[in-house]
């Protein structure tokens, strides 16, 4: 997979760049409040429709503009001929709220068709929370890397955003009216299934992942993370077990069980490693599972995502940094911001991009 040039105006820091990308490292170079990260958080939102640093898309509107625009051609492996494949994708939206979005001429409304095709393994300062932070981020993790590569998955997830909707709009009404227990229940149904086949597909991705992990730690980068593991037991569901919630829920006007309240642990030793672990530990452990990820995408899809590393230099030590810097050769692209490009040493047939 490969990022080939890329458009993006309005766009938080940045007020219009255009860029061809033709090496397989693209070193973003520049100091502070230049644009760095929010450049590869553009390429972020091409793959997601989301800012990777949690910022709603109000937010990234850039002070005074109307409207951003995100725009990219790149190729990919077609998972039908197994030919490589151009893609070309415009996002836009406007401070009124307005979206659009094209694919290949295909005009689209919501940005979750963006899932799926474009692929990218993300690594920043925010990454941190997946080890440290609350189950939400390790969701949207687990929920990207499987849906970018399982339409089903992502259809599956989407159903279930639809159904907990429908089923909180109806828990909030009961503060007015006599709620529709027919209706709940059917609701209720609907989030056994749908949480059932996701927690299968989360749980057999995970194991993908935490294989890849050992097996990096194995290679001799991670050593000091020998024994940590990915720990994954959803609670268990079902009607029952829902309906016993049914006065809790109507009290609170949400509902309480199902998919949406889902996590995974990292276990060091056995114990919970968030609980222990610096926050330099965790800064690494995070890039850890950043990149087993990116071998789980690799595993399912037949390529390597495109891989975004913000501001190394700052989280990982330098022989670390060595390390890391000689694996993602084997990435067919990857983009890396630095304030010295020279500290990257001359090893990497980079290109380098001055904000």
């Amino acid at each position: 997979m490969f990022l080939e040039s890329m458009w993006v105006q309005g766009f938080r820091a940045l007020a219009e760049q255009r860029l061809e990308f033709t090496a397989p490292v693209t070193v973003i170079q520049g100091g502070n409040g230049t644009g760095k990260t929010t450049l590869l958080d553009a390429v972020y939102f091409l793959a997601s429709g989301k800012s990777f640093l949690g910022l709603a898309n109000a937010e990234l509107i850039r002070d005074m503009n109307p409207y951003f625009v995100v725009a990219g051609q790149y190729r990919a492996l077609d998972a039908v001929t197994g030919g490589v494949v151009n893609h070309a994708v415009q996002a836009m939206f406007t401070s009124e709220g307005r979206k659009e979005l094209r694919i290949d001429g295909t005009v689209y409304r919501g940005f979750i068709h963006l899932v799926g095709g474009l692929r990218v393994a993300s690594f920043n300062f925010n990454s941190v929370f997946l080890v440290k932070g609350l189950p939400s981020a390790r969701r949207q993790f687990i929920n990207l890397l499987v849906a970018s590569s399982d339409r089903v998955y992502l259809e599956t997830l989407s159903a279930y955003t639809e159904v907990m909707a429908h089923k909180n709009a109806v828990l909030r009404q009961s503060s007015f009216t006599t709620p529709d227990m027919s209706l709940l229940d059917l609701f209720d149904e609907q989030i056994v299934r749908l949480s059932t086949a996701i927690y299968a597909k989360r749980r057999a991705a995970l194991a993908v992942i935490d294989r890849a992990m050992r097996q990096l730690v194995s290679s001799g980068l991670f050593g000091v993370f020998k024994d940590l593991v990915i720990a994954y037991e959803p609670r268990a569901i079902s009607v029952d077990s829902i309906r016993a919630l049914r006065d809790r829920e109507l009290a609170r006007h949400a509902c309480l069980a199902g998919c949406h309240l889902d996590d995974f642990s990292l276990l060091r030793s056995g114990k919970q490693f968030r609980e222990s672990a610096s926050l330099g530990e965790a800064k690494v452990a995070a890039l850890l599972l950043t990149l087993a990820g990116a071998e789980f995408t690799r595993a399912a899809t037949g390529e390597y995502p495109i891989l975004l590393l913000d501001d190394l230099e700052g989280d990982i030590d330098m022989a670390n940094l060595d390390r890391v810097l000689h694996l993602v050769t084997q990435f067919d692209q990857v983009f890396i911001t630095s304030f010295d490009a020279a500290r990257l040493g001359s090893g990497l047939n980079a290109q380098s991009v001055n904000l």
